[in-house]
């Protein structure tokens, strides 16, 4: 049946001397070795991605550590001008009822004539 003993070696019929599978073999190496630096480089990007991860993790909740304190001393400074306004309240409310008790007549128009500056301010 073979009428050319040099037909095999031609169209490579030997698995041992064959181009193509050799070419394959080495192109699925390379695949390979493609795949495992991308797999490498991926992990190399996961982890870099994670280390700035925690990098801004770190800095915001030093970030908002420094935001919690100073809201706390704004907070004290707060409480102590509402105390202190509360205070100066009390003393001109006791200054204007003896103010108005000693001078009924002059609180009276006092009161009046402040009244009519504010409306017309409001007003316009």
């Amino acid at each position: 049946m073979i009428e050319n003993p040099n037909a095999e070696a031609i169209f490579g019929a030997s698995p041992a001397h064959d181009p193509f599978q050799a070419a394959k073999a080495s192109a699925m190496k390379a695949a390979e070795e493609l795949r495992a630096a991308a797999a490498q480089k991926a992990a190399e990007f996961r982890n870099a991605a994670e280390n700035q991860a925690q990098n801004f993790r770190a800095t915001a909740e030093a970030r908002a550590a420094d935001i919690k304190e100073k809201a706390g001393e704004f907070r004290e400074y707060a409480d102590e001008t509402f105390v202190e306004a509360r205070e100066r309240f009390a003393d001109l409310r006791v200054e204007a009822e003896r103010f108005a008790r000693e001078k009924p007549l002059q609180a009276l128009l006092t009161a009046f004539g402040i009244g009519f500056i504010v409306g017309n301010i409001l007003r316009r």
